[in-house]
């Protein structure tokens, strides 16, 4: 192929093998041309606000995220997300969708 023809090529992405418009329960699975799919996962991240997340695990906060306000224990911080535990159940939230969140009083060293 010449430098022109690659510009333009899609890498092929693997999919099963499909009979009367069904997917096959064992069919082999096989690439296809032109089904464009991510093949690079990139995850934004903000040390700082993470290391205020971690500082206050154990206790409870409240986040605001893009989806509204949840209170609850932080039970622990990831790379990509939150914990928090409610009375029933435990959320785990993206830190890229968290807006601010509120904790109790901390000092930070200088």
């Amino acid at each position: 192929m010449n430098k022109k023809a690659n510009k333009y090529h899609q890498n092929l992405v693997d999919q099963p093998g499909y009979v009367n418009h069904m997917p096959a329960s064992h069919s082999p699975i096989y690439p296809i041309a032109g089904v464009p799919q991510p093949n690079q996962y990139v995850t934004g991240l903000d040390p700082v606000f993470v290391q205020h997340l971690s500082r206050h695990q154990g206790q409870k906060i409240a986040v605001m995220t893009t989806g509204g306000r949840i209170e609850g224990i932080n039970a622990g911080v990831a790379v990509d997300h939150i914990q928090i535990n409610l009375e029933d159940r435990s959320t785990h939230i993206r830190i890229s969708q968290i807006i601010y969140f509120e904790g109790p009083l901390a000092s930070y060293r200088k």
